[in-house]
């Protein structure tokens, strides 16, 4: 009994102090205009990540139709600008609340930090020079930290304001501009249980029918420990086996060698149930889980037999 408590304990602790970093793209594959029209929600499926839900990235305030495939593309911004002015001081429009794109990020059972926000832009002949991000973190007061990276068709102007510097430039085949960076840091944006939602606002617009794009939106941050992990026991001299470990497709075989069992469970670091079958079976059995569709990760199977719970730990990797 001893030795089955201190080797619960170990798992506990090893667990309590798990941290895993996520790196998650938004690719807006599934959007489409014309006749398929897909309205002004993305209907492309959102990143996965262990111990985090992403949400679907939405248009506010624009018309309903998206003006391009495979991007977030709207017209109807607020226009602050004469065709060919590159003078950023001469712009007269000021962002407009009820225009915007946004998508929310939930913690599961677990805090967890943001690090930065990516992505690819573009806009028509016509479209916004000028576009900024905020969050829900300050009610939308401020624009978060903005910078570009390797591109010097855009910049950043004063109060991490990005701006279009080119109009002459012409964008060919679909191009986009890489290099928006938005950079997380502070308490708003560590160790957080509750969502974030991010807002951005494109304006300064050359005509009303000018659309402004966004792809390849990435976010990456850090999952912070959980809650639940301590549900976990473990029997020092456990009777099942699992294999292989670690597997690179998802399946994975499970021996339950000397144990009867009624209940399979798959559950990954952050506590989380990700698969349940409850199923009676005898001793030597040999059980099969297809868990293809799960991200790479650490995770444990749990089978229950009688009043004792067996645990034993396996990897994903893809």
């Amino acid at each position: 009994m001893i030795k089955h408590l201190l080797s619960a304990s170990i798992l506990f602790l090893g667990l309590n102090g798990f941290s895993q970093s996520f790196n998650v793209m938004y690719d807006f594959s599934s959007v489409m205009s014309g006749t398929a029209n897909t309205g002004t929600t993305d209907p492309t499926p959102p990143p996965t990540a262990a111990g985090v839900t992403f949400g679907s990235f939405m248009a506010v305030g624009t018309p309903t139709g998206t003006s391009a495939n495979g991007v977030f593309a709207f017209s109807g911004w607020d226009v602050g600008v004469i065709t060919g002015n590159d003078n950023y001081s001469t712009y007269t429009a000021a962002i407009n609340p009820s225009k915007y794109y946004e998508v929310t990020i939930t913690p599961n059972s677990s805090s967890v930090t943001l690090n930065s926000i990516m992505f690819n832009m573009s806009r028509s002949s016509t479209g916004p020079r000028t576009w900024v991000v905020r969050s829900n973190k300050d009610s939308y007061g401020a624009n978060l930290p903005a910078m570009v990276s390797g591109n010097t068709n855009i910049n950043v102007q004063a109060t991490n304001v990005f701006f279009w510097a080119l109009d002459s430039y012409t964008v060919t085949g679909g191009k986009q501009e890489p290099g928006s960076t938005v950079n997380l840091s502070g308490p708003n944006f560590t160790n957080q249980t509750t969502p974030y939602t991010f807002r951005w606002y494109p304006y300064n617009a050359e005509n009303t029918a000018g659309t402004f794009r966004i792809d390849t939106v990435r976010f990456s941050g850090t999952v912070n420990g959980a809650s639940g992990v301590n549900e976990f026991t473990q029997d020092l001299n456990s009777m099942i086996r699992i294999y292989p470990n670690p597997s690179n497709d998802g399946v994975v075989f499970l021996d339950t060698k000397k144990v009867n069992f009624s209940k399979i469970e798959v559950v990954n670091i952050l506590g989380a149930t990700v698969l349940t079958e409850n199923k009676e079976a005898i001793r030597n059995e040999k059980v099969k889980l297809d868990l293809n569709t799960l991200p790479a990760g650490t995770y444990f199977v749990r089978v229950t037999s009688g009043d004792k719970i067996f645990t034993e730990r396996f990897f994903i990797t893809k």
